[in-house]
């Protein structure tokens, strides 16, 4: 499943007999994981909702109160707590990553930033990387002692000029971070410590999320944009999910607890 933000969709695809299926919602939807209860947990602009397929019930809204801002992407913890950030419409530090429990309570844990978007945490846990698209970089976080809060440990990588800026991400079973360039045509692995292991590229400008998913988690999906192209752009492929079989494993999907 996957996330069309400007079509307000989560669609969906089946590797098994090749349906295509559509959720329609009423507002522009950023973000869709799923849930202990198999229900999902979607995002749309400022507020976050449980939908089983049928109907949206309301969690919670996120800085609802600042008209900049939007909801963005975000990953689940092992402790079923949803990591989820949001953007700034006009470029400014104004955003921010919050996590957010199951009853709804949500507090910001990384804030000043332009464009929070790719969240994933390290297999153990130990680290959670951060990607400010804003500032072209992934850092690193350490849980506090009491795991409720974020310690900076270090920037894992920064894009400089013409290569595109980091967007969404995934972690693989081996800890490396793999993250989509968005407007750098390619996907590239960085290790934990930052050098960077694989550059692969891909035949779109855009490139915006990726997942390892298919039977045994060892199909790189990638999904991609047709939006910021410009008039006449030659890239029929924009805007479609592309897959690659990059040799290594991914990580279950964590899921929301509710």
């Amino acid at each position: 499943m996957w996330v069309d933000i400007r079509g307000r969709a989560v669609r969906s695809w089946s590797p098994v007999d090749g349906d295509l299926g559509a959720r329609l919602l009423p507002d522009e939807v950023s973000l869709s994981l799923p849930c202990t209860d198999g229900r999902r947990v979607v995002a749309q602009v400022d507020r976050l909702a449980m939908d089983d397929g049928k109907s949206l019930d309301a969690l919670c809204e996120i800085d609802a109160d600042n008209g900049h801002t939007r909801l963005n992407d975000g990953v689940c913890d092992d402790r079923g707590r949803l990591w989820v950030g949001t953007y700034s419409t006009r470029g400014e530090p104004e955003s921010a990553l919050y996590v957010v429990t199951e009853d709804g309570e949500a507090r910001a844990v990384v804030s000043g930033l332009v464009a929070s978007n790719g969240v994933g945490w390290a297999p153990d846990g130990s680290v959670i990387y951060v990607t400010d698209t804003g500032r072209s970089r992934i850092d690193r976080f350490t849980p506090t002692a009491l795991g409720e809060g974020l310690d900076i440990d270090g920037t894992l990588m920064t894009a400089r000029e013409g290569e595109g800026r980091p967007d969404g991400l995934v972690v693989d079973a081996e800890g490396n971070v793999w993250t989509a360039m968005w407007g750098g045509a390619c996907v590239r692995c960085y290790a934990p410590g930052g050098t960077l292991l694989t550059e692969i590229p891909v035949p779109v400008t855009y490139p915006t999320s990726l997942c390892l998913g298919g039977a045994d988690l060892a199909t790189l999906f990638i999904t991609t944009s047709r939006h910021h192209l410009a008039d006449g752009a030659d890239e029929p492929l924009a805007g479609a999910v592309l897959a690659v079989e990059p040799d290594v494993a991914g990580l279950p999907v964590q899921r929301f607890a509710v």
